[in-house]
């Protein structure tokens, strides 16, 4: 079991004041108002000696957006913190057999240079993964990531990294200098396994190119993949700033400047309290006058397309449509 006192310092939940501010972007807290699923609730509990098991409906309902670590002021690391929590509750010490990522490239493409690693949503859509793969054709080679995601659906739901598999992992990734991740939830560890390698967003990789961005109308509402975004929230809140303002489009941003999530991207474990990621979606047009969404992760679009009355499209799509 985790040590709560080495938990608290390892991620800087000792400082938690219980404020709250944490819980104003926070989809579980809008759904449910019971402060304990919350991160203010589960770095209370710790700090007043509860353990993991204390709070096992707690970290089952939390959908990792990372909404709530930009905003706090005392610096916890929220999001490291409720996935260590989760792995310790799990009382496992290493994935299935099939889990454990293999890094193998896809047959005649060398992992060097920048890569695409697309995510397990995106491979599902052969029509979407067309599009993008077309787009970075000049820009970054294609990589089999099915293992590695397989190794972050498990680590999202609290087991923890075979040290050998993440090994060789590492190693498959010698002369890769950028990677291109879909999944957000991959971006953290990522910079954490490989420091030297740069690692972007799907969605912010296209928006370099002037033709794309241009594309964006002023009526459109762009929804920003929150994971990967809150992963690296102090630089890409001027990207996306400088997006809305050359471009004149909305963001899915909140007046503290995070990603208000669906909670779609989610792989939520099974427990009593669920986000509602439509009923999130509907908030998140409310009072916004909104044409088109145009979404960056692939599940946040399929949870728009379900609302009636609006078009949807994904970033990869926005010059196919254009």
């Amino acid at each position: 079991m985790t040590n709560t006192s080495a938990t608290l310092s390892k991620y800087g939940s000792e400082k938690c004041t219980g404020c709250g501010v944490c819980m104003l972007t926070c989809p579980v807290w809008r759904q449910t108002r019971d402060i304990m699923l919350t991160a203010c609730g589960r770095t209370r509990t710790l700090q007043n000696g509860g353990g993991p098991q204390d709070m096992r409906d707690s970290l089952a309902a939390c959908v990792l957006c990372g909404s709530c670590g930009p905003v706090c002021p005392a610096g916890v690391d929220t999001v490291g913190l409720t996935t260590e929590l989760r792995m310790d509750l799990a009382e496992k010490t290493g994935p299935a057999p099939d889990s454990a990522p293999g890094g193998q490239s896809s047959p005649g493409v060398k992992a060097c240079g920048t890569v695409f690693f697309p995510g397990s949503a995106m491979r599902k859509d052969n029509s979407l993964l067309g599009h993008a793969l077309r787009l970075l054709e000049q820009e970054a080679g294609f990589y089999e990531d099915a293992e590695i995601s397989a190794m972050a659906e498990k680590m999202e739901a609290g087991i923890w990294p075979d040290p050998g598999s993440l090994k060789d992992f590492v190693r498959s990734m010698a002369g890769v200098t950028e990677i291109v991740a879909a999944d957000g939830f991959l971006h953290r560890h990522l910079r954490q396994w490989l420091p030297e390698v740069r690692v972007t967003g799907f969605g912010e990789t296209l928006l370099r190119r002037p033709d794309i961005k241009k594309a964006l109308k002023a009526t459109d509402l762009y929804m920003i993949e929150a994971r990967g975004y809150h992963a690296d929230h102090s630089r890409l809140v001027n990207f996306y700033d400088r997006l809305r303002l050359e471009t004149g489009c909305r963001l899915n941003t909140s007046l503290q400047r995070t990603a208000i999530p669906t909670g779609a991207t989610s792989r939520q474990n099974p427990g009593p309290v669920r986000v509602d990621a439509r009923e999130q979606a509907r908030w998140i047009l409310d009072k916004r006058k909104t044409e088109r969404v145009v979404a960056e992760a692939v599940e946040d679009m399929k949870i728009f397309k379900k609302i009636p009355g609006i078009e949807v499209i994904h970033v990869a799509e926005l010059l196919s449509l254009a």
